[in-house]
């Protein structure tokens, strides 16, 4: 089944999405790009309490700007790690510069491969570059994400059929099948047909843009979409208005 992921930027919404129930709690700065870092001591608190309760993922920013996963960055009851690839497509050797950074991961935590679908505005690779490089390099999971969030969402930049195909690439060489990018309670509905491992999701369960507070009501109101979604494929369970 489907699961959730939602972006925190605190101790304090880390607890609030936990008590929501969502099913992994992922660390990112959305005022530091797509996947800014939390500062390590905000990160450090909320993987030794929130790692007992769920798994913890956590964003280091861009591999191009020299964010590696060294263990000062990335503290124990992290599970899994994301580098961002904007920029990488002009430079030949990134898949390199890609396998030295994860050489600096931390035992405990598995790298992430992540995929713009607005690739071209980031000037990343194309996502099935990214993917095939991370079968390549052991990644346990792949997403699809927006680099540009104000330029509309995950539908706009790649086409359903498209999203299909990446995602059974990646359950194809056993890594997880995660979706992001600006999802909304209507534009998530033909993701969850594709049944992802996890949708991620940030501006959706804030009071407001991504950059404001996450609105626990609202958490919920996504956990109980997320899981409820087979049977809703199933035709056992109505939709509900997040209202």
């Amino acid at each position: 089944m489907t699961r959730l992921l939602v972006s925190v930027r605190s101790v304090a919404e880390a607890r609030e999405a936990l008590d929501a129930g969502v099913d992994l709690v992922d660390l990112k700065e959305p005022r530091r790009g797509s996947l800014g870092a939390v500062d390590w001591e905000v990160a450090a608190e909320v993987a030794a309490q929130a790692a007992a309760r769920s798994p913890v993922s956590m964003a280091l920013g861009e591999l191009m700007d020299g964010c590696a996963p060294t263990d000062r960055k990335v503290p124990r009851g992290v599970a899994y790690v994301k580098l961002g690839m904007a920029g990488a497509a002009i430079e030949a050797d990134w898949p390199r510069r890609w396998s030295d950074a994860l050489a600096l991961l931390p035992a405990f935590a598995t790298p992430v491969a992540v995929a713009y679908a607005d690739w071209r505005d980031a000037q990343a690779p194309r996502p099935s570059d990214v993917l095939a490089e991370g079968r390549k390099l052991g990644c346990g999971a792949f997403l699809v994400d927006t680099w540009r969030k104000s330029a509309g969402g995950l539908l706009d930049c790649v086409t359903f059929r498209e999203l299909a195909e990446l995602l059974q690439g990646a359950r194809a060489g056993g890594m997880l099948g995660v979706v992001g990018g600006s999802l909304t309670w209507e534009t998530v509905a033909p993701v969850l047909e594709l049944a992802p491992d996890y949708v991620a999701v940030r501006g959706a369960v804030c009071r407001g843009s991504r950059l404001a507070a996450l609105d626990g009501k609202l958490v919920e109101r996504w956990v109980e979409r997320v899981h409820g979604s087979r049977r809703r494929a199933e035709g056992g369970m109505r939709k509900d208005d997040p209202g």
